[in-house]
């Protein structure tokens, strides 16, 4: 019998044992804690970077559609005066062209006008 006894742990080990696995839970309590603070510190961190990353690409992507917006408004600025130049242009020819034409066809001139002087009056008669 005596070895049946020596074989079975006395309560002092069985305290002691307990204590240890105590300390040993407390402290992988703490690690867990400081482990998960850690996790939170880094995912926050990452998400901050991921936020301020799209923001950027956001503000990039505006600022690239308002320069082209800005591209497109000079460029139709430019066309637009090229435009105008062309009208001017034509204007001038037109003028220059009627000018011709009355001093080569004096008479023709007169009773063109006058064809249509009577047309616009009989119109004006009708209504």
């Amino acid at each position: 019998m005596m070895m049946a006894r020596a074989t079975q742990p006395s309560t002092a080990d069985l305290k002691r044992d307990f204590d240890a696995l105590k300390a040993d839970l407390g402290n992988l309590t703490k690690e867990l804690r400081a482990f998960a603070q850690a996790q939170e510190r880094s995912l926050s961190q990452r998400a901050t970077e991921t936020a301020q990353a799209a923001a950027n690409g956001v503000v990039g992507t505006a600022q690239a559609a308002a320069n082209g917006f800005l591209g497109a408004t000079e460029g139709l600025r430019e066309t637009g005066a090229q435009q105008a130049q062309n009208l001017r242009s034509l204007a001038e020819q037109a003028t220059s062209g009627a000018e011709e034409l009355v001093r080569e066809h004096p008479a023709g001139t007169v009773a063109g006008a006058a064809a249509i002087g009577f047309l616009v009056g009989a119109l004006a008669a009708r209504r």
